[in-house]
């Protein structure tokens, strides 16, 4: 399991292999504190702080 933060600052535990997508976002959406979108292979999206690099990172480092 890898730990994301929301843009309120809550933890969010997925499994690895659960991720389908990760997009980094836009400049502007950025500002507001959330840099990625992960999405989920059950249609699941959330708004974290990490970067999409250091996401995949977590990941890689997982298995």
């Amino acid at each position: 399991m890898i730990e994301l933060t929301d843009h309120n600052g809550y933890s969010h535990y997925f499994a690895p292999s659960a991720i389908a997508h990760v997009q980094e976002t836009s400049t502007s959406t950025q500002y507001r504190g959330i840099h990625a979108i992960v999405r989920t292979f059950d249609g699941r999206e959330t708004e974290v702080r990490e970067s999409a690099q250091s996401i995949v990172s977590k990941i890689r480092q997982s298995s």
